[in-house]
């Protein structure tokens, strides 16, 4: 895994069931390239036998207007400054954002928890830039839509 300062971005929410408006997104600056290194999602609703399927893109416009929840990025090393890559849950005001490259994907059933975590140098590394970014869609629901939590970690 390569060096850097670590960052955790906590979020639940109901599924949106939507193929533009984002889950969480990560919106870098032009001084850092976020680096997601591990995924982490499941459900803590009522079990029952709902599909959910997850896709991580790239983004090449920046969405615009604000968050559903803006989310802020916790250091995994407490000595670690603020994250300069910020953080949204759910549909942003204004625009959402422009999606690019599908990077990631997964199907997971609502009984299951889902982790994903890079093998040695296979990061998913987002472009730098305010522009660019990553964002986690959730683009299809079997059954009833429920809430799901999950924990994206990634460097600086």
């Amino acid at each position: 895994m390569i060096g850097g300062r670590k960052y955790g971005v906590d979020w639940s929410l109901n599924a949106p069931n939507s193929a533009s408006a984002p889950v969480i997104t990560l919106t870098p600056t032009a001084a850092v390239r976020p680096t997601v290194y591990d995924i982490l999602v499941g459900s803590h609703a009522t079990p029952a036998d709902n599909a959910a399927e997850f896709t991580l893109y790239r983004f090449t416009t920046a969405p615009t207007g604000a968050a559903g929840t803006a989310i802020t990025p916790a250091p995994l090393d407490s000595g670690d400054p603020a994250s300069l890559t910020t953080a949204g849950q759910g549909s942003y005001a204004t625009t959402q954002p422009t999606l690019g490259a599908a990077v990631l994907q997964w199907a997971q059933n609502q009984r299951a928890t889902f982790r994903w975590v890079a093998a040695p140098t296979s990061e998913i590394v987002s472009a730098a830039g305010t522009a660019n970014g990553l964002t986690l869609l959730n683009p299809g629901i079997g059954g009833s839509a429920v809430v799901y939590d999950g924990t994206i970690m990634f460097i600086e």
